[in-house]
């Protein structure tokens, strides 16, 4: 049985970072952004400023796991999603030292992929990583289904994006289907954007 989802209490967000910055160390949407071969400490302290400054305090992160945090989720409601724009460009101070450009590759691929954003309201699951050691529980869908469960009920789509190709049967498989298959700007990484519309 699929361990409950639950709101990340204060004490876990620092295992939410490490379990991000794990699965997302060599995602193209970060290794694009930032230095070729960034060590794994810049892709923590990446996600520490996104956990701890963002989405911590807004209670937007959501984990799984009986007794340690195997699993994590950020999934935005419409009045956060509508924000996510403003909210992700707070972090950027701190995230543009660790880049070799001044933040402008990073800069630009998140400002292109906020514009890629329903207009309308919707839930926006900005992250969703897995322990590797807790893979094949069930505990991806359980965290995405989470979410969709919430934006279904209020009548609503939910959204996402992924730079895994692999990535995309799960989510079509969860209900979600592609609706745009697009190349950030300047040479960076193919995205897949999916929307799940309620029944």
């Amino acid at each position: 049985m699929t361990e409950p989802v639950r709101p990340a209490a204060p004490d876990e967000l620092d295992d939410v970072v490490r379990v991000f910055a794990d699965a997302f160390a060599t995602d193209p949407m970060i290794t694009w952004p930032l230095p070729p071969a960034a060590p794994l400490s810049d892709v923590v302290s990446l996600f520490s400023t996104i956990v701890h400054d963002a989405y911590g305090p807004m209670g937007a992160v959501s984990v799984a796991g009986e007794n340690e945090v195997d699993g994590a989720a950020v999934w935005l409601p419409p009045e956060q999603a509508a924000r996510f724009e403003e909210v992700e460009a707070a972090t950027r101070p701190k995230i543009v030292p660790l880049t070799d450009d001044g933040g402008a590759r990073y800069a630009a691929f998140w400002d292109w992929l906020g514009g890629h954003l329903p207009s309308e309201p919707c839930w926006f699951l900005d992250i969703l990583a897995v322990r590797e050691t807790a893979r094949d529980r069930g505990l991806g869908s359980a965290l995405v289904r989470h979410g969709l469960e919430r934006a279904h009920a209020a009548r609503l789509p939910a959204f996402l994006e992924t730079a895994k190709p692999g990535n995309v049967p799960m989510y079509e498989h969860l209900g979600f289907r592609v609706v745009e298959e697009s190349d950030a700007p300047d040479g960076g990484p193919t995205l897949w954007f999916l929307r799940a519309d309620p029944a």
